[in-house]
């Protein structure tokens, strides 16, 4: 078999038993603890199965098994073990996500036909896999063609908003950041049931009439229709529908959810595309930041401050971040120049915080003499949806 088996045990007698009696009809590969068996699952996959031993130092079977499963979570994952209590074998069933529980001492022939299951479930999860990503593969493309062939005007917004939504999205330290990508690329794709004068008033900010609006602010609903039922994209469908949706609750669609209750994608693209729709209109970069600053309770705080930072050009695994005086910390970079009430500047921005400057600040605070919130960069933490 090609696929290839990881067996780990921190006892070596038992790991060279596996090697002599499975080496001819098994890829094996051995670690004789929890922590190089993570170095090998990291390094050396894939693998289709891991066997690990259920007590081991310093980290055992059930701890190894979750981590197995975060790195590669299609590798199927056996238990053997001769603590087989039923206690231990619920909690490994329950966080390692276990396909099968076999117990010391085990005959080679039930030891043969677990792994003859494992990689026959690995290959069952592979290959659905790989069907579903050409599916959706395909069906991405064609739709992303279809809006660029009927609405030339709103692909090159969607181009525009990808870009934008996959450089917030890492900033945010976002996983599936894939997700992010194809939202905001997909989220215009209602849009080509609209007449062009209609996307080209609006993206110009001219008003339209009501029932033009009323025509505009259905474009979601319809994307939504649209990708509902492709593989994979449910949950991208659902979001798009929120990309109206203020996070203090207000705009489309009127429903209850507000704040961290509106899906992740859909306050991304609502930041993003109002940002977008100012600088269609002819803002400056600082302009268009400024108008949505004026109504920040609209978006995410952390979304905000990842655009902020993503417009400003600031280095990655930063963000750009509006705090009291009192929040100032060592290290931190000022985003903006610090001003008096008259409208002096103090410190201009650029300037990295030290004590001197953090004690000159605060005693400019101390007086009341300094206009707040300011403005600093600083880095950002993986950010929780």
């Amino acid at each position: 078999m090609d696929e290839k088996i990881l067996f780990v045990d921190d006892d070596a007698n038992i790991l060279s038993s596996f090697k002599r009696q499975l080496r001819n009809k098994y890829n094996l590969v051995t670690a004789e603890s929890g922590i190089q068996g993570i170095a090998a699952l990291t390094e050396d996959g894939p693998f289709a199965v891991v066997v690990s031993d259920f007590r081991m130092p310093e980290m055992d079977g059930i701890e190894f098994l979750s981590k197995a499963r975060e790195i590669s979570p299609d590798t199927v994952r056996l238990m053997l073990t001769g603590q087989a209590d039923m206690e231990s074998s619920i909690k490994a069933i329950n966080e390692g996500n276990i396909f099968r529980f076999l117990t010391k001492p085990c005959y080679m022939n039930d030891l043969k036909n677990a792994l003859n299951a494992g990689i026959e479930q690995y290959r069952l999860i592979t290959a659905e896999r790989e069907i579903l990503d050409r599916t959706l593969k395909g069906s991405i493309k064609i739709l992303i063609d279809v809006l660029s062939i009927v609405s030339p005007i709103t692909f090159s917004r969607a181009f525009r908003l990808r870009k934008m939504a996959r450089g917030i999205a890492e900033r945010l330290k976002i996983e599936r950041f894939w997700e992010i990508e194809i939202a905001a690329m997909l989220s215009q794709i209602g849009c080509v049931t609209l007449p062009t004068e209609i996307l080209e008033k609006k993206y110009k900010g001219v008003e339209l009439p009501v029932n033009e609006r009323v025509m505009f602010y259905k474009h979601p609903q319809i994307g939504k229709k649209f990708l509902s039922n492709i593989p994979r994209l449910e949950e991208i469908s659902d979001a798009i529908v929120y990309q109206f949706k203020q996070f203090d609750g207000g705009g489309l669609p009127e429903d209850d959810k507000k704040g961290k209750a509106i899906p992740l994608i859909g306050r991304i693209i609502k930041a993003v595309l109002d940002y977008d729709l100012l600088k269609s209109k002819g803002e400056t970069n600082e302009n268009s930041l400024k108008i949505m600053q004026s109504h920040i309770q609209w978006y995410d705080p952390e979304i905000f401050a990842a655009l902020e930072a993503e417009v400003l050009s600031v280095e990655e695994g930063y963000i750009v971040k509006s705090i009291m005086m009192k929040d100032i910390l060592i290290g931190m970079v000022l985003a903006d120049d610090v001003k008096d009430l008259r409208g002096k500047i103090l410190i201009t921005k650029g300037n990295e915080i030290t004590e001197v400057l953090k004690t000159r600040l605060m005693n400019f605070s101390s007086l009341g003499d300094v206009v707040e919130p300011i403005k600093v960069i600083d880095q950002i933490d993986k950010m929780s949806e």
